[in-house]
């Protein structure tokens, strides 16, 4: 038996997600978290702990009061109904027990204050949760053909980058990484935010303006949250355009 004792800094919860696969029985259910999320949290020197969806959202509490930091993952669309808007027809699938979930996961974790980091639907989900709204497609954001980003990769690696983004010197984000002008990131999203919340600040932008990156505005609160809209957790293994960093922020806390 292996005595050592672990040198892991924090433990880290990971929401995970249902996956009924090709079923409905019971027995198909699964609940999961893609592999890339603990993998990164593993390589930081952190402890992933990933949480299952719970129907009982008294037990959100109980999770956080173990958790020195919690990751709300990608996913589903959040329901519009969150924000006050009926779905749109290119809205695309939703899961309200999750939306619920991570809801109460995240309202526990604000009250106790503990960091957080937000990828993909969980970047639009802070948002949202913060009284901030998001485009339910690509095709309602207002921009040109002529400046149009590609946000959806049409091709399936995504551990290599896809487009640039430009980074607001000084800012958590650019800190992270010795504060370049731009950085290189991979994407696959359809939904961009609208009205941002009032209590975070956008940090990195596409070249079409679609905000990338925010973190919270301390002149109006004291959360520790990290939000980026692509997938850093899929561009750990990197020599170069290494995402690492991300995770390495729970260090800080």
């Amino acid at each position: 038996m292996n005595n050592k004792v672990s040198t892991y800094k924090r433990i880290i919860g990971v929401t995970g997600n249902h996956n009924a696969l090709d079923h409905d029985w019971d027995e198909f259910m699964r609940d999961y978290s893609p592999h890339g999320y603990s993998k990164s949290l593993t390589m930081a020197g952190h402890m992933p702990i990933i949480i299952p969806l719970q129907e009982d959202l008294a037990l959100a509490e109980q999770y956080v009061a173990n958790l020195d930091g919690l990751v709300f993952t990608g996913g589903q669309d959040v329901s519009p109904l969150l924000y006050g808007r009926e779905p749109s027809p290119r809205l695309q699938s939703v899961y309200p027990p999750r939306d619920r979930w991570e809801r109460a996961l995240f309202e526990a974790a604000t009250k106790k204050n503990i960091p957080i980091l937000a990828i993909c639907r969980g970047f639009q989900l802070i948002n949202i949760l913060l009284n901030g709204t998001v485009y339910q497609d690509l095709s309602e954001y207002p921009i040109g053909q002529a400046n149009a980003v590609q946000h959806i990769q049409n091709w399936s690696r995504m551990h290599f980058p896809h487009h640039s983004i430009k980074l607001e010197k000084g800012s958590i984000i650019s800190n992270l990484f010795d504060n370049p002008k731009t950085l290189l990131i991979n994407t696959y999203h359809h939904q961009v935010i609208e009205d941002l919340s009032p209590l975070l600040k956008a940090t990195a932008w596409a070249n079409d303006g679609v905000i990338e990156s925010y973190e919270v505005d301390k002149s109006k609160s004291t959360y520790n949250i990290l939000g980026v809209q692509w997938h850093p957790e899929m561009m750990t293994d990197n020599l170069e355009d290494n995402m690492l960093p991300i995770f390495e922020w729970f260090h800080n806390f």
